[in-house]
């Protein structure tokens, strides 16, 4: 049995999960209650020993995923949307009331990937990319059974990509990025740019109501997903050349919302944009932890690759 902590700017989800896969319990906190880092590692040590005792099995492993975390320093770095600053030693914080059991961290979308790797449909492959589609573009790289973390750590960043030269401002400093364009708040831009452009009211607040609204078939709605998809597949055809992997999975709230008013203009334009070579080697689908506690999962996942 292992427990994924996946810790995140709202909320904090911890939870127990078997060797195949199946949530055994959760508990979870407000992230915004804490306001050490030490603090919220004691709130979070409590609950897994709360479950452990009531579970009466073995715990052995525990991941950590979170914003900005190293795999290899077993920290966190500068996280922008936690209250914890500079440097936070996640690792060592959880090795003070687990000091016998192997702890090992991730950043959330290295942890998605590795949780696709054990528990999705990254099962039995070696080479594949997990894209995270939610607030912001994640990815995790899995190349020859092992998630890729570069010499700092931070491979990965390929929302961070400039697709658009001077395009959309991006918190990372650039402009033209491609999680501006992809994730949710970028969609719902390009839904307001649209509006504007056909002398639309716009009917939406967030985008669970962009994805309502394309559900009843309103053009706008369909043409904004068609721009997000356009890009997102040009940009995925780029990503593909770096490893060659068999497949490219889709995670993530925007991904499960959008369903395939997003993936199949993705599809085509990944088709129309990908080197000739390359045609018919890659698969681009949902991962296969949509709906299923995928940030418990992920993150339970990590100390497997201890082993």
């Amino acid at each position: 049995m292992f427990c994924g902590v996946d810790i995140g700017g709202t909320n904090v989800e911890v939870g127990l999960v078997s060797e195949d896969g199946k949530l055994l319990d959760r508990e979870g906190l407000k992230t915004g209650k804490f306001y050490s880092a030490p603090d919220l590692v004691l709130a979070i040590a409590e609950s897994i020993l709360r479950m452990t005792k009531q579970s009466r099995q073995p715990l052995e492993g525990i991941g950590v995923g979170c914003p900005n975390g190293r795999g290899d320093q077993g920290v966190m770095v500068e996280a922008a949307n936690l209250p914890f600053k500079g440097i936070v030693p996640f690792v060592d914080l959880f090795k003070q009331y687990f000091p016998d059991i192997p702890v090992a961290l991730a950043n959330d979308a290295n942890a998605a990937a590795i949780g696709e790797l054990y528990y999705g449909k990254g099962q039995g492959l070696k080479d594949f990319v997990e894209i995270t589609l939610g607030t912001g573009l994640g990815s995790g790289f899995i190349v020859n059974g092992k998630a890729v973390d570069g010499a700092n750590g931070m491979a990965g960043e390929v929302g961070h990509m400039v697709m658009i030269p001077g395009g959309r401002p991006c918190g990372c400093g650039r402009s033209g990025c491609l999680e501006r364009y992809v994730t949710a708040s970028g969609i719902v831009a390009t839904y307001n740019e649209l509006c504007q452009i056909h002398h639309h009211e716009p009917e939406i607040g967030n985008y669970k109501d962009l994805c309502d609204l394309a559900g009843q078939n309103d053009p706008v709605a369909i043409e904004a997903f068609e721009q997000a998809g356009k890009m997102l597949g040009w940009g995925l055809a780029n990503i593909a050349l770096c490893t060659a992997p068999s497949h490219i999975f889709l995670y993530g709230g925007v991904a499960l919302g959008a369903g395939d008013y997003l993936l199949k203009p993705t599809l085509r334009s990944f088709d129309a944009h990908l080197l000739y070579s390359y045609k018919g080697s890659v698969r681009i689908e949902f991962s296969g932890l949509l709906g299923r506690n995928g940030a418990i999962l992920g993150a339970a996942s990590l100390p497997r690759q201890l082993r």
